[in-house]
């Protein structure tokens, strides 16, 4: 008889354990997509949205969240530091990082890479995007295209 109570107190686990994994999802995919399209129009990252992106990897909390953290944020730190970007990618790099971890970070940096790759090559090679190729481009989208993909890996 105690058996079928904790059977069924471990299936709610696992229920919770699966429905924040989604809710978790849905703030961190939400969330790189307003911050790419916010970005492209207003050239801004806001604030709210990386403190979500963060709260949201509170449930999957780990020593890999604070690695990932520094790791994805320390690039983007120096960049800004030179003046090349603004202190809202930095955030943004933090709570991505922080939701993804050590490994996922690495992953996303790589899908990242080629991104860029690829839109500096369309910018330079396309009559009409050229002028696009000098000027600063928003990076959230390009965060959006490579750490979504990372989180599902």
């Amino acid at each position: 008889h105690g058996h079928a109570h904790r059977d069924s107190a471990h299936s709610g686990d696992v229920r919770l354990r699966r429905l924040m994994h989604w809710a978790q999802a849905l703030v961190f995919c939400g969330g790189l997509a307003y911050a790419a399209v916010d970005d492209l129009r207003s050239r801004t990252v806001n604030d709210a949205v990386c403190i979500a992106i963060a709260l949201a990897g509170l449930i999957t909390i780990s020593p890999a969240s604070l690695l990932g953290a520094l790791l994805a944020a320390l690039p983007f730190y120096l960049c800004a530091g030179f003046g090349l970007m603004g202190g809202g990618d930095v955030r943004l790099a933090a709570a991505v990082g922080f939701v993804l971890g050590f490994d996922r970070v690495i992953t996303g940096f790589s899908i990242m890479a080629i991104a860029l790759l690829l839109a500096s090559f369309a910018m330079r090679v396309i009559p009409a995007l050229r002028k696009g190729a000098s000027a600063k481009q928003p990076l959230a989208p390009y965060f959006a295209v490579a750490f979504i993909p990372a989180y599902f890996i």
